[in-house]
């Protein structure tokens, strides 16, 4: 087989499958604004999309998130019904084609569950890893300007005692370097005093 025919097979393939996931899929008939439309459109002819895709793809994520906001314990059970009724609808749509069984498409309700539950929780863990971690930012700083605050009270007091030193130190240079003391004042009046015993009195 040359690698056209075998590219033919591929379309062929792909046809049968799109076939196969259209055919579960349950029509509804959706009025939008005309304002969405316009967007609708827009998009789909920027990305060469088809509408009805685009509107499909859309509408499901946006379910999706829908379902995500439910309350826990409400959405394990609106999961649950919504997976019966969905096998129930695939039923009715094999029943129509005349098939035994048709693939269900889209989501599984009850998996996607798990998995908000699992989101949540890391959602949940990365939210408290970031409130310790600003608590010991906050301990931090506190601890930093106690710290400083007791530092400022010490190191006046070793200014003050340094300024006492040095005053004392210098009354002490000042009176080792004072003249004459009154003892030795005398001595030198005494001897320049004139002699009473003088050859001439």
């Amino acid at each position: 087989m040359s690698k056209a025919q075998s590219l033919i097979e591929q379309f062929y393939q792909e046809e049968q499958e799109r076939l196969a996931q259209e055919s579960t899929f349950t029509p509804i008939d959706v009025s939008v604004s005309s304002a969405d439309m316009a967007m609708i459109n827009t998009i789909s002819k920027r990305f060469n999309k088809d509408k009805g895709v685009l509107v499909r793809e859309a509408l499901s994520q946006a379910i999706i998130d829908m379902f995500s906001a439910l309350e826990p314990v409400e959405r394990k059970m609106l999961a649950k019904d919504a997976d019966e009724l969905a096998a129930s609808i695939a039923a009715e749509i094999a029943e129509e084609q005349g098939l035994s069984s048709v693939e269900e498409t889209g989501v599984n309700w009850v998996a996607q569950d798990k998995q908000c539950i699992k989101d949540e929780r890391k959602a949940e863990k990365e939210q408290q890893k970031m409130q310790d971690e600003l608590a010991e930012k906050i301990l931090a700083e506190l601890a930093d300007k106690n710290t400083e605050e007791a530092v400022q009270p010490e190191q006046t007091i070793q200014a003050e005692e340094t300024s006492e030193e040095t005053a004392e130190e210098s009354q002490e240079s000042i009176a080792s370097e004072a003249p004459f003391s009154s003892d030795e004042n005398d001595i030198n009046e005494s001897q320049e005093a004139p002699s009473n015993n003088s050859i001439f009195a």
